[in-house]
């Protein structure tokens, strides 16, 4: 897995494509990420997920449980996903936001562990992180 991390409007998505064959798939850039869909792709079928973040807002209830969702449904595929870094900046005033701010920084602690690439991308110079 590779992932691409950085805020917003900072050249993310024009990276990946710059760097993705056209064959590859996106899940979550123009629709609501759904991962069932993932199921579809093969091991070797390469995909972008975009838009984790929408799709971790609609599973606070039960973080640890989406967390492991989520994992289980990259295990084993060629994905590369886009991040969007919101843990930076100002700590956001509602309590929902806080939530999921949080959240999204768990979720990511476990994506970056297992990820073989991460890739930082400022104002569109990417950085190799790992």
């Amino acid at each position: 897995m590779h992932i691409v991390i950085g805020g917003a409007a900072n050249g993310k998505r024009k990276f990946v494509r710059e760097m993705m064959s056209s064959e590859a798939r996106w899940f979550g850039d123009e629709k609501p990420l759904v991962l069932r869909e993932l199921s579809e792709l093969s091991a070797e079928q390469p995909a972008v997920i975009c838009s984790v973040e929408q799709w971790m807002a609609t599973r606070l209830e039960d973080e640890e449980k989406a967390i492991r969702e989520f994992l289980n449904a990259l295990a084993g595929k060629s994905i590369t996903l886009i991040i969007t870094d919101i843990g930076r900046g100002i700590v956001p005033m509602d309590a929902q936001e806080r939530a999921l701010r949080d959240a999204c920084g768990r979720l990511n602690q476990h994506l970056m562990k297992v990820a073989i690439e991460v890739t930082r991308v400022w104002y569109g110079i990417p950085q190799k992180l790992k």
